[in-house]
């Protein structure tokens, strides 16, 4: 259902779009009218028609820009204070398109735009896409009633808490419920669109419930003058007037996923087109040494704790590959992480001079080249370019529960710790920077460790 939501929003600008450009085509056709207010004759401006689009188009997509910026497009979340929002890009758009209008005279359009098409079409517009918001507005509320979506308030026994939760609680239009903290035990996070924890409560507490929603679609506000979680990102949000600190363990949300969701596939694709020469060289390298599959799988703990299957070109003898070797690998694997051999104990062990790892293998290894299949990952939507690494169910349920944060997001072929040691640091310094970074990710940081891994590939680090 939240899914669904989140589509049916992301639908939204699409249909702004296309009603701004669509009211600019029936402007411009009916300015093209002499006899446009009747008894008095209007001369036949000169207005070209391709000017007239591209600026219409330019329009719409200034319209939808200031609107995202300014949370008129909000993904996982309903809008609050939607009019004061709603007037605000509409001006701001208002005073871009003008400016873009005078500016590009002469210049981009020769021809000039008609300010009498500026003028009308402005005040159309706005209530034009005022109206179509509200009929979609009351389809949400609708369709949110008939999937019985709920907002949760956790409310504490002061009277702060009871006179904020009186005043907020007309500001949703869809089923509101209600739970005292000795309640909180027994509750399904995953079934509420938003939780709103309202005035104090022991730290304790306030982190049990964070640590369940944060592996939820479920967003989270708390409205009290409390005290800063462990891993979280504060964002202040305006409730029906009232302030709630917005608890998030990612700075990266809502469109700017988005964002970061079309530049992994762009540079996927990217990546496979450049680098396939290199995979079938590396597979007939395989395939020279050893028998087949070049590609070994194997399952991975993602996003939320999910499983998914995760490729990477085969280092190993296929008989003593844990997975495709049967019980003789298994047995040598549990030998060789009991011996001396493994120099990172407890949670990810780590075998030195592995007797399992071909002569290809140790290439391709060294130069990161067994981690292009995850390449194909990226498209499947089971990884990113950039996140922790994924590890095996056997490696998770070590996990202490601070470390089970790092399933918040998807895992990544390469990612802030890879960026500083690799594979030399012990797991709970892989973890501590994966953790940093969930905290501090943006789409600049991500550029920044994508570039940052080609240079330590390089150098050999």
């Amino acid at each position: 259902m939240k899914k669904t939501q989140s589509l049916l929003r992301l639908m939204r600008p699409i249909f702004h779009w296309g009603i701004i450009v669509v009211i600019f085509y029936a402007i411009y056709r009916i300015r093209l009218f002499t006899d446009l207010i009747p008894g008095i004759q209007l001369r036949i401006p000169v207005i070209n028609y391709n000017e007239t689009m591209a600026y219409a188009i330019i329009v719409a997509i200034a319209f939808i820009c200031i609107g995202i910026v300014k949370r008129l497009y909000e993904l996982n979340k309903p809008i609050q204070n939607y009019f004061q929002t709603f007037t605000k890009v509409w001006i701001y758009r208002l005073i871009t398109i003008t400016f873009i209008a005078y500016f590009g005279q002469d210049f981009i359009f020769f021809y000039g735009i008609s300010r009498f098409i500026i003028v009308i079409w402005s005040f159309v517009s706005f209530f034009a896409l005022f109206f179509f918001d509200q009929v979609w507005n009351y389809l949400e509320v609708q369709r949110h009633k008939d999937n019985d979506s709920k907002i949760l308030i956790i409310w504490s026994d002061t009277t702060e808490s009871l006179k904020a939760i009186e005043k907020i609680r007309s500001g949703f239009s869809f089923r509101t419920e209600y739970a005292n903290i000795s309640e909180i035990k027994s509750i399904s996070f995953e079934e509420y669109l938003m939780v709103v924890a309202v005035g104090s409560f022991e730290k304790r507490i306030l982190q049990n419930i964070f640590e369940k929603v944060r592996f939820t679609d479920t967003r989270f506000y708390h409205i009290s003058e409390g005290f800063f979680l462990d891993d979280v990102v504060y964002a202040p949000e305006n409730i029906d007037n009232i302030i709630a600190l917005e608890y998030k363990h990612s700075k990266l949300d809502g469109w700017s996923i988005i964002l970061k969701r079309v530049l992994d596939i762009m540079a996927s694709i990217v990546l496979i087109i450049i680098t396939s020469p290199i995979m079938l060289l590396v597979v007939i390298a395989i395939r020279s040494e050893s028998k087949w599959p070049a590609i070994y799988r194997s399952k991975r703990v993602g996003k939320y704790g999910e499983l998914f299957t995760f490729f990477k070109f085969r280092s190993m003898y296929t008989h003593l590959s844990v997975g495709y070797g049967g019980k003789e690998a298994d047995e040598l694997y549990k030998q060789l992480i009991n011996s001396d051999a493994n120099i990172r104990q407890w949670v990810l062990p780590k075998i030195k001079n592995d007797p399992r790892v071909t002569k290809v293998g140790n290439f391709i290894r060294k130069t990161s080249l067994d981690e292009l299949p995850q390449l194909f990952c990226i498209l499947r939507w089971t990884m990113s370019l950039v996140g922790p690494r994924p590890h095996l169910p056997n490696e998770v349920k070590n996990y202490e529960s601070r470390q089970k944060r790092l399933f918040s997001i998807k895992p990544g072929i390469t990612g802030y710790s890879q960026i500083f040691g690799r594979t030399e640091l012990d797991f709970e310094e892989e973890a501590r920077l994966d953790l940093y970074y969930i905290q501090n990710r943006s789409i600049f940081l991500d550029i920044y460790i994508v570039f940052a891994t080609f240079g330590v590939v390089f150098k050999g680090k």
